[in-house]
């Protein structure tokens, strides 16, 4: 009880700021509806929500929920009891494994919501500053209070394991690090063997080493795969910045290298047979493609 007490204070949240929201209560609460709406228009755009509201009975239940913490949110009873329904949301969350990217992004949109809605009521005036000032206070506690929840999962996940376990944590972290900045290296190395061989294209092209239909189709070839380079170079600063490893940034730079080969073999007759199995590894490669652009 004494934690939830300190966060209220933490937040320098009063008794002056739960009588402004009881003060917006019934005014906000002809906009419910249009709410819960919105908001599910606004959860549907993440490329996942799909895997989280499977069917009708889930977006059901959610929409239970929602208005129950709508409701909650306006009731004036900030205790102990209501900050432990919002704590066992932020449990149910870590459970399935919402990302906490998620959360936060609803937050936005649901400060957004009240703002835009008490702009309405209240126009420009003090009381109108106040009153969004409260709910700003008492939307960031609760946000503060989901985010607990994953950062207590994380930390019971790691006190849990022996030192050795801790140590080996440690250590497949550290490499696991040094192998990201290692094939980033890599990636600025092979970057600059494809921008040779981009010069050395233009070069055979220009000087009239090969035929020209040739030389450009290998330029054309050669540039496909540099920007292929150059794509999974920027997943790859993402993944280190935190984001997911980039699969699909690598299947593209396969496409392009077989691309780049079939532009060459597709020029000479003799070679139907090579041209037909590059053929097969580009549907491959394309259906491996499609399928990971569809689930995500």
């Amino acid at each position: 009880m004494e934690r939830f007490e300190q966060i209220k204070r933490d937040f320098d949240f009063t008794d002056r700021d739960v009588r402004n929201i009881l003060k917006l209560k019934p005014v906000i609460e002809k906009y419910k509806d249009e709410f819960i709406e919105r908001f599910y228009q606004f959860i549907s755009r993440f490329p996942e929500t799909k895997k989280y509201l499977k069917d009708n009975e889930t977006v059901r239940r959610h929409q239970e929920k929602l208005r129950q913490w709508f409701d909650d949110l306006f009731s004036g009873r900030y205790d102990y009891a209501y900050f432990m329904k919002v704590y066992r949301v932020g449990e149910k969350h870590v459970e399935i494994g919402l990302p906490t990217h998620y959360v936060n992004a609803s937050f936005n949109f649901i400060r957004r919501f009240f703002i835009e809605k008490i702009n309405i009521e209240f126009g420009l005036s003090e009381e109108r500053n106040e009153i969004v000032a409260s709910i700003g206070k008492l939307l960031d506690i609760n946000l503060d209070i989901l985010t607990a929840a994953y950062r207590e999962e994380e930390l019971s996940r790691y006190q849990i394991m022996t030192k050795v376990e801790k140590t080996l944590f440690v250590i497949s972290k550290r490499f696991s690090d040094m192998l990201d900045f290692a094939l980033v290296g890599a990636l600025i190395l092979v970057a600059f063997f494809v921008l040779g061989l981009f010069i050395y294209d233009i070069y055979q092209l220009v000087m009239g080493i090969v035929p020209i239909d040739k030389g450009i189709l290998m330029t054309l070839g050669t540039l496909l795969i540099l920007w292929a380079v150059s794509e999974l170079m920027q997943e790859e600063i993402k993944h280190l910045k935190g984001g997911g490893f980039a699969i699909g940034a690598f299947i593209g730079v396969a496409l392009a290298a077989i691309i780049r080969k079939i532009l060459i073999v597709s020029l000479s007759a003799e070679k139907a047979l090579e041209l037909l199995s590059y053929g097969a590894i580009v549907l491959s490669l394309g259906v491996v493609y499609w399928l990971l652009a569809k689930k995500r």
